[in-house]
């Protein structure tokens, strides 16, 4: 989900550094809210700036508005995406808001499972006033995550209409 968002809403034009450190990048930045910090764990997969780490967090908010209220949600969509960098794979976890077109929030984790899962929907559910449906695809750890908070959820794949 979030890379086809990426490559729809035309985030990164340029292509100096790969679109998966960017990806990586942004889920990174909104852990430490720190555009040095970073920059600084980035350039040990790739050489990037603090300056660059600014920009592409920039470019996110004008396309895609961040949530930072709790507010009253219909439907969340959650994906994640294995990033590859330097021969060791990275998950980026995210959660879209699909009716305000809203990025709830990105992490990043050096394993997926059910446990991680259910960690990144709770701390989801904290800009939730209410308990919101999920939107997922069949993977089992999104599953059974769901399924241990008893939240209500179902299958799809993501919706382009819905998230442009």
């Amino acid at each position: 989900m979030i890379r086809d968002l990426v490559k729809e809403l035309r985030i990164f034009e340029r292509n100096k550094v790969p679109e998966e450190i960017k990806i990586l990048g942004v889920a990174i930045y909104f852990q430490t809210s720190s555009f040095r910090r970073t920059a600084r764990i980035l350039s040990e997969l790739h050489p990037v700036s603090y300056n660059a780490v600014r920009r592409w967090i920039k470019k996110i908010e004008e396309r895609l508005p961040i949530a930072t209220e709790k507010k009253n949600r219909n439907l969340i969509a959650i994906d994640e995406t294995v990033v590859k960098a330097n021969k060791k794979r990275y998950y980026v976890y995210s959660a879209v808001d699909v009716e305000r077109n809203e990025l709830i929030l990105m992490k990043v984790y050096t394993t997926r499972n059910w446990l991680v899962t259910k960690s990144f929907i709770k701390e989801v559910l904290k800009y939730c006033k209410n308990m919101p449906k999920f939107v997922i695809d069949k993977a089992p750890w999104l599953i059974d995550a769901l399924k241990s908070l008893n939240l209500e959820f179902e299958y799809e794949g993501f919706r382009k209409k819905k998230l442009s």
